[in-house]
């Protein structure tokens, strides 16, 4: 595995298989995002994403957090109208989810500790979630005054209203069990095993095809605002379009 050239300081990223890697790579701070690292996520994420020879994204982080929120230190604290803030502050933020989506292959969050506000939401929002039951999520936003809509978007189509609605309201922090209850989490995993059980999975997926999985997330993304009879059209052109594929 080879490391690609990088120079925003916390992510490393890794590459040279059909795995590639995004690690957030700042533990003494619970590994919390800061501006730059914001602005460079979705450039990475789509330059991994146009590889063809990378099938599968992870995006993992190193010490006992996942990721514990943005980092606003650095933020200026000159005042901003509405309009700067949605194109400049809250844009970098949706520009990481939109890139999610936006990626061709799919993105797995491993999540083997907390995971906190923009965290929760990077975590919910990927394709896949594994997680390990010592990780911990909540979107504590609103106990900062903060109402979380950004963190919504991301994942207001992976929870059930109720669940996210109490979930959001309430800023409490939650269980690995309850997030996959909630349908944040795609699995669970022991900690101990944990790194063991997300490498093994994340090399059965980069395996496959990446025309399959292509295929598969192409469908999920769309197929979910289409009609029924359009969704099952939808379906059965992408299969017949996937056979014929080399």
């Amino acid at each position: 595995m080879t490391s690609a050239a990088n120079t925003v300081t916390g992510l490393i990223v890794r590459e040279g298989g059909p795995v590639a890697t995004i690690e957030i790579d700042r533990p003494d701070e619970g590994n919390t995002i800061n501006g730059e690292m914001m602005a460079a996520l979705p450039a990475i994420l789509a330059r991994l994403g146009t590889n063809e020879a990378i099938r599968v994204i992870a995006i993992r982080s190193r010490g006992p957090a996942f990721c514990r929120g943005r980092d606003g230190r650095g933020d200026s604290r000159a005042p901003m109208s509405a309009f700067e803030f949605r194109y400049k502050r809250a844009a970098s933020i949706l520009n990481v989810y939109e890139a999610i989506g936006a990626v061709p292959i799919p993105v797995v969050a491993c999540v083997q500790g907390p995971a906190n506000g923009f965290g929760a939401a990077l975590a919910g929002g990927s394709d896949i979630t594994l997680a390990s039951d010592a990780a911990r999520f909540s979107f504590d936003e609103i106990n900062h005054g903060i109402a979380p809509t950004l963190a919504m978007s991301a994942v207001m189509r992976k929870v059930p209203p109720k669940a996210l609605a109490y979930l959001i309201y309430s800023g409490r922090e939650f269980d690995a069990r309850e997030a996959m209850f909630h349908g944040l989490a795609s699995t669970v995993f022991p900690a101990a095993s944990f790194a063991a059980e997300a490498d093994r999975f994340l090399a059965e997926l980069g395996a496959r095809p990446r025309l399959l999985l292509e295929t598969v997330k192409r469908f999920q993304s769309k197929g979910a605002d289409l009609s029924v009879d359009m969704a099952a059209e939808y379906a059965g052109t992408l299969m017949a379009v996937s056979r014929s594929g080399p």
